[in-house]
């Protein structure tokens, strides 16, 4: 008898879009600007080098097809496992984990990184680009409901709606007392802006602690990132389940 996800702990959609954040600084800090996790910033680097000669532009272009590869990869994975009696948790996690080690390694042999046209630098980001993919394809595949842990801007619009949506009922609070359908609105609204409230306060300290690790430790930093997505693979393997259909 197969068994449908267990509940998802609160802490997990924070801590993915921590990593997010995390890894995406040290990518920008350490690779000239590189992004990873915020793939849309490559897509502007790549418009902006119809006017701006910017070195190293050709690993930050190709961030997008290794984020892509990355999504592509993993979406196979869970596809193809689709009506399993496991869930594709730990193994899509597992890749992320091995995709960030390689990052690392990368990163630790190469250093220092002082051109932004070396290859070994270059590789390294693409690693980290398609590691972020993963992350995304997987959130949104088997974590329904989770809002995007790596791209930021959906997810301020949506507190942006969800806040004026509980703005409007704390001013009208007799008008939601009446309308049991209005009740159950503005609290859904509640339950979703703590969601994203959390995973976007989860990235935001992760790009904080990033940098500063980044300048205390330089690319051993990245480490932590390989250790807490290391960690989801334990939590998944242990929590079972199927994927959802």
């Amino acid at each position: 008898m197969t068994h449908g996800p267990a509940p998802l702990p609160r802490a997990v959609p924070p801590l993915l879009s921590l990593v997010a954040g995390y890894v995406d600084s040290i990518t920008f800090l350490a690779l000239f600007g590189f992004f990873a996790a915020q793939v849309t910033g490559s897509f502007v680097v790549a418009a902006a080098e119809l006017v701006v000669d910017d070195r190293g532009v050709v690993a930050k272009m190709l961030a997008i097809p290794a984020f892509m590869l990355g999504a592509g990869i993993a979406a196979a994975i869970i596809i193809a496992r689709r009506g399993g009696d496991r869930s594709s948790l730990p193994l899509v996690f597992g890749l992320e984990a091995l995709l960030l080690a390689g990052f690392v390694g990368l990163m630790m042999y190469a250093w220092p990184i002082t051109d932004p046209d070396a290859w070994l630098g270059a590789v390294a980001g693409l690693l980290s680009a398609a590691a972020m993919g993963v992350q995304s394809a997987l959130v949104r595949l088997l974590l329904r409901g989770v809002p995007q842990t790596n791209v930021m801007t959906g997810n301020s619009t949506q507190l942006a709606i969800e806040a004026t949506e509980l703005i409007y009922a704390a001013f009208r609070p007799a008008k939601v007392s009446k309308d049991p359908d209005l009740a159950a609105q503005v609290a859904e609204a509640r339950k979703r802006f703590a969601t994203v409230f959390l995973v976007l306060c989860g990235f935001l300290v992760g790009a904080l602690g990033g940098a500063v690790a980044y300048a205390a430790a330089g690319p051993w930093s990245a480490l932590l990132a390989i250790l807490a997505v290391s960690a989801l693979v334990v939590w998944s393997a242990r929590r079972g389940g199927t994927d959802p259909m």
